[in-house]
């Protein structure tokens, strides 16, 4: 990825960083249409949360110059690929 992609995903990994401050001081966060409360809903609020911090890592660890691809690997996702290329028996 060229540094203009790089300096791109290093700028949404703070967005949401920002997002994620801001719902830590309200209690409250929007995920699309949907707002979760920390008192009303905590489960979905905890894990909306777990979502965007799985979304800044992956945005920083490409905007270090890694590929996506090597970042599902981290996690045993790999079977992506295989959908990639028609197969999902690798």
């Amino acid at each position: 990825m060229g540094i203009s992609g790089r300096f791109i995903m290093g700028a949404f990994a703070l967005f949401v960083i920002w997002t994620m401050v801001r719902a830590w001081r309200t209690g409250r966060i929007r995920s699309g249409v949907w707002r979760f409360d920390a008192d009303d809903n905590p489960f979905m609020y905890a894990l909306t949360l777990a979502g965007h911090a799985f979304i800044v890592a992956m945005f920083a660890w490409t905007a270090a110059g890694y590929d996506p691809k090597s970042f599902l690997d981290l996690f045993g996702l790999a079977w992506f690929d295989s959908f990639s290329r028609g197969s999902i028996h690798g």
